[in-house]
């Protein structure tokens, strides 16, 4: 998911996660080895995501990206979500509600990935934890 693509086509990808899992095909190295490149993996859209879940986005770049959910958070109208891929050492640059698209249900990838460890849940949680005290002003 390397070339960026258009926020009509995020939409109606958005929208099609919601009635039924989506087929998206993988490019990058950032989820492995849970999720290789050249995947295919299934997305569907969500009432509610928790820490740790493998999310699809549609980053501000127009790329689509896997990455892990931190949280989300209250910003003006909308919520804010919060993304890191597992492979990064710092969080993305946090995307508004509608740029997500829906958690990643199954596919050639990792068990792991579908059925989120409490270890990694809470890895993440800890992770927006530090974001938001970084954010405060709180050196880390």
């Amino acid at each position: 998911m390397r070339q960026p693509v258009s926020t009509k086509v995020a939409r109606m990808l958005r929208e099609l996660a919601a009635e039924a899992p989506v087929s998206v095909r993988v490019s990058g190295e950032c989820m492995a080895p849970l999720l290789e490149s050249g995947a295919m993996i299934q997305v569907i859209r969500q009432r509610v995501y928790w820490p740790g879940d493998p999310v699809v986005i549609h980053a501000l770049d127009g790329r689509l990206l896997v990455h892990r959910l931190l949280g989300g958070y209250s910003k003006g109208r909308g919520w804010r979500w919060l993304t890191q891929a597992d492979n990064a050492r710092r969080p993305d640059a946090a995307v508004p509600g509608e740029r997500l698209i829906g958690r990643v249900c199954g596919g050639d990838c990792s068990e792991r990935l579908i059925r989120v460890p409490l270890a990694d849940r809470w890895r993440a949680a800890r992770q927006l934890i530090r974001f938001g005290l970084r954010r405060a002003g709180f050196p880390l």
